[in-house]
Order: structure tokens, then C-alpha cells, then sequence
């Protein structure tokens, strides 16, 4: 049973992750590479977590309550996401990030709604929406990760050649981990639910004993 005092200690991780991230923003924003490969995807992981704890259901006076989200708003909620994502690997909006504080703040608040809106919908997704929002995620880093490797110019004007190389050699890196994760993750639950039905029939075929 999951009581409110546990979704209160689920919430507080998140809250303090969020919290060392700002007080590390100067030293993680110093560099492209842990601009884009630290402080973005551990902003899009305090969504997830905030909406990780708001889902479990707990409960009250003998009912299970939870927070329950429609499965036909799975495509736009996903869909947004990955939009907030793809918005912050270009260079023109590391750039005012660094450059703007009120622009910063829309960074933070925009990739948390990202992180937020696919930790509350991403199991009622399904696998087959997972992977379009993944892969092509996944495909859009790799592809931005390539440019910023190759460009033969600054891309950034806020950060030197070097950081952009780096920045795109890790991006490749995490964009290919997280797809490589998801990939054996979802194989895994194909497979365990094909056994599962497999030997659901052969138990309703089964002759009585």
C-alpha cells in the first residue's frame, strides 16, 4: 500500500536533484558538453520523477486513488516533448540560455514540462508509441550530435570549437545508450507478454484433470 507520506518522500528527490542542478548551473552551463548531455537530461529526469510521484496510487478510506491520465492524450503529450526536446539541441537556444536569465528560466520550466508530460503518459503510451517518440528522438540527437562534431565553423557563440565537438561526441553517445536501453527494455516486455499469452490459452485449451 502506498500512502501520502510515501508520494511526499518520492517528491522530495526530484525537488532535491532540481535543486543541486540549480546550484550547479554556473559549472554545468561552463561547458557545451555538460550544458547538453548533463544539465538538460537530469532537468528532463526531475519531470519525470515529479510526475513519478503523482502516479502511484495510495490508499484512502479503503479506495485506491491515483492520478489517471486518458490514454488518447499519450500522442500530444508525447509529441510536446519531444518538440521542448528537439528546441534545445539548436545552437541559437544554448546560446540565449546562457546569455538570457528570463530565457534560462524558459529552459528549466520548458524541459521539466517535457520531462513531466512523458513520465505521466509513458506507460499508457505503449510500446509502439514509445518507439516513435524515442527513435525519432533518438535520431534527431545522433543527427544533431554529427553536426556539431563535423561543422566546420562555430555553431555556438557562446561556446568554443572544441566544446562543440565534445558536446556532440556525448550527445551521439547518450542519444545511442538511451535508445539501446529502451530497445532491450521493450524486447524484454514483448517477450514476457507473449509468454504470458501463450500460456493463458494453453490453459483455457487444457482438459480438465
Amino acid at each position: 500500500m502506498t500512502t501520502p507520506r510515501h508520494s511526499s518522500l518520492s517528491a522530495c528527490w526530484p525537488a532535491l536533484m532540481l535543486a543541486a542542478i540549480v546550484l550547479l548551473q554556473p559549472w554545468l552551463e561552463a561547458g557545451m558538453g555538460r550544458h547538453m548531455v548533463l544539465e538538460l537530461p537530469l532537468l528532463f529526469a526531475c519531470g519525470w520523477l515529479f510526475a513519478a510521484a503523482l502516479r502511484p496510487p495510495h490508499k484512502i478510506a479503503g479506495r485506491s486513488r491515483a492520478l489517471r491520465v486518458p490514454a488518447a492524450a499519450s500522442l500530444p503529450a508525447l509529441l510536446t516533448a519531444l518538440l521542448i526536446s528537439s528546441f534545445w539541441m539548436l545552437p541559437i537556444a544554448l546560446d540565449n540560455a546562457v546569455l538570457s536569465p528570463r530565457y534560462n528560466l524558459m529552459k528549466f520550466l520548458s524541459v521539466l514540462l517535457a520531462g513531466f508530460l512523458t513520465g505521466l503518459w509513458w506507460r499508457r503510451a505503449g510500446v509502439i508509441l514509445q518507439g516513435f517518440f524515442i527513435v525519432n528522438w533518438a535520431w534527431m540527437s545522433i543527427t544533431a550530435g554529427m553536426l556539431y562534431q563535423t561543422a566546420p565553423q562555430q555553431l555556438c557563440s557562446v561556446y568554443l570549437d572544441e566544446q562543440q565537438q565534445s558536446a556532440g561526441t556525448g550527445l551521439v553517445l547518450l542519444a545511442s545508450l538511451i535508445l539501446g536501453i529502451w530497445l532491450l527494455l521493450a524486447m524484454l516486455k514483448l517477450t514476457r507478454e507473449e509468454s504470458l499469452a501463450v500460456n493463458t490459452r494453453q490453459g483455457v485449451k487444457a482438459p480438465p484433470s
